[in-house]
Parts: C-alpha cells; structure tokens; sequence
C-alpha cells in the first residue's frame, strides 16, 4: 500500500522537494546577506551606545529588497499550508468518488481504513518534512532580523514562526480531506478548503489567540511627555489619551488611560487649553490630572506556550476531522 501510495503521489512529492528547495535556497540566500549586514552593523559586538547601533540596522534592513525577502517568506508560510490542503487534499479522496476508481480501490484485500490511514499518513508526513523545512530556513533567515525588532509575538509574523506552520498545513490537509470526502467533488471541495483555511488563520489572532493563555495587565502612571496618541473631539468635549507601547518584545492587546479611581478616561477636556488638540497646552493640562496607563498584553515569553498550545488546537482539530473521513469511508460511502 506504501509503494501504490508513492506511485500515485510522486509527482506532487516531487513537485514539493522542488518547491521547498528553491525556497530555503532563496531564505539561505537573503539570510547570508541579512548576517552581514549585522555583523557589518557593529550590532553582533555592541557594548556602547546600542540602541544607534541597533537604529542603524534597522534601517539598512528596512531599504533595498530585504523588505520584499521579509514579505515573501511571511507569505510562503501561510501560502504553502493553503496549498497543500487545496492540491494534496482535497483530491485525495474526491478524486476517487468522481472518477468511480473507489469501487475498485476498496473491494481489494486491502481494507478501506488502511487504505486510507496510509494515504494520510504518508501525504501528512510529506506536509510536515515540507513545512518544517520551510519553518527552519524562515527562522534562520529573519533570526537577525527577530533579535533586533523583537515582533516575533505579533499575529502575522507569529503564524510564520516556530511550529504553528505545520499545525497549519497538517489542519489544512485534514479540512481538504474532510472536505472531498463530504462534497465529493476536487474543485468545490478545494474551494471549501482555501475558505476554512483562510477563515481559521484570520479568526485565530483576531479573537482567540490571545486569550490561550493568561494575559498581563500593567497599570502606570501615564508618561505624557511621551504619548502615542491624543484624540478630541471639540463638539463634545471628548478626549482619547493613548500612552507609548513601550513594552519589548510583547504583543500589546489593550491600550487605555485611566484617572486615579480605575475608571477609563474619556473627558471632558478643558478646552480653554485643549482647543488646540495635541497642543503644549493641552499636554500640560492632562499631566495635572494623574492619569494612568493601563497594559494589557501577552509578553515576549509566552511566544513558545502559545505556539504550542495554538498547534494543538489545530492538530487536534485535523484529528478529529481525519476521524470524520475515516467514519465516512468505512460506513457512509459505497
């Protein structure tokens, strides 16, 4: 059943060594010339005046095309998921039932629970070797990059980091599967997998991913010689003060300015000296009133918890949809 399985995915296998060579040559590539441009920095060996140093790199990372490197290995990594789950999944099965080869296939010693386990087993091992390959070249290539801009916990550059890549493309096989095995048809099915997809990774860190683990509330007097926004509405009186986001390396998730009492902070200003809006005036006004900064955010350590306990869930997620198709083929399907 293993060797039937590699005859009729060798080509998809090929096409995936392919794929995933020319793309961690590309990541090795910029990541040699990203290396030197740390090294060349000073940044690598830095002990005075760090933070110009660092400001420097920054910069040179910033122009010329290790900008478009950067966007391009970001995309691979939620892309080549997409992919895998479109043209590996959904066809497996659907394939079959379009082309009636499944009353073949399964009236052979071979049983229909093996028959399929095998296909996962080996099609969802070939997703992991591509993605972890992919996920290791990412990592090296932006290591530098990672160090000095310290964002690695931010939600689009945390789905293409660490280990939540292959959560991914094993979820997205298993919804291209399910998705054959309920539609019985490869194009719908493959339309309905680039859906879900796209649907779990945007729902993921806009409304869940920062509630898997307990967030970190930081209260603090207000730096208004140092704020991020100031906005007043002169009709109403209404006043939005937001303090900087100083805080390395974390994934900010709630900004708010508070009076002393607790409560949240919205006015009114005092337009004899806020008429002007951010004005100096103004700025000195708010400094009188003892206002507090409120943080809510998951901070830098927790990237490697949350990367496993978001991986869990969507390889949980592919087990059970994997145990969907396993119930369909064996029970439903003629």
């Amino acid at each position: 059943m293993i060797w039937l399985t590699w005859r009729q995915f060798r080509a998809q296998t090929w096409f995936a060594a392919a794929w995933t060579g020319l793309l961690c040559v590309v990541l090795v590539f910029f990541g040699f010339q990203i290396a030197d441009l740390y090294n060349g920095s000073g940044a690598a060996d830095c002990v005075t005046d760090c933070e110009t140093v660092i400001g420097n790199f920054r910069q040179q990372i910033a122009s010329g095309v290790i900008p478009g490197a950067v966007s391009l290995a970001t995309a691979v990594m939620y892309l080549t998921p997409a992919l895998i789950g479109a043209f590996w999944g959904a066809p497996l099965v659907a394939r079959e039932l379009e082309a009636g080869t499944h009353l073949l296939a399964w009236n052979q010693s071979v049983t229909r629970t093996r028959w399929l386990t095998t296909k996962l087993a080996f099609i969802g091992g070939t997703a992991v070797a591509v993605m972890a390959a992919l996920s290791l070249a990412g990592q090296w290539f932006a290591r530098y990059i990672d160090s000095v801009q310290m964002d690695r916990i931010q939600p689009v550059v945390f789905g293409s980091r660490g280990i939540v890549p292959v959560a991914y493309a094993i979820f997205a096989l298993a919804v291209g599967v399910a998705a054959g095995v309920l539609i019985r048809r490869t194009v719908p099915a493959m339309a309905v997998t680039l859906t879900v997809y796209t649907t779990a990774i945007v729902v993921m860190p806009v409304w869940i991913r920062a509630h898997l683990l307990p967030l970190t509330t930081t209260v603090r007097p207000l730096d208004t010689e140092n704020l991020y926004g100031l906005m007043l509405n002169t009709t109403t009186a209404d006043i939005r003060v937001l303090g900087n986001e100083d805080v390395p390396g974390a994934w900010i998730v709630g900004n708010e300015t508070v009076t002393p009492a607790g409560l949240r902070f919205a006015g009114p200003a005092n337009l004899q000296y806020c008429d002007g809006g951010a004005s100096g005036r103004c700025v000195d006004w708010l400094a009188t009133l003892n206002l507090r900064q409120s943080l809510t955010y998951q901070p830098a350590e927790h990237f490697w918890p949350l990367q496993i306990v978001e991986s869990g869930i969507f390889v949980g997620l592919a087990a059970v949809l994997a145990g969907i198709c396993l119930y369909q083929v064996r029970r439903r399907l003629a």
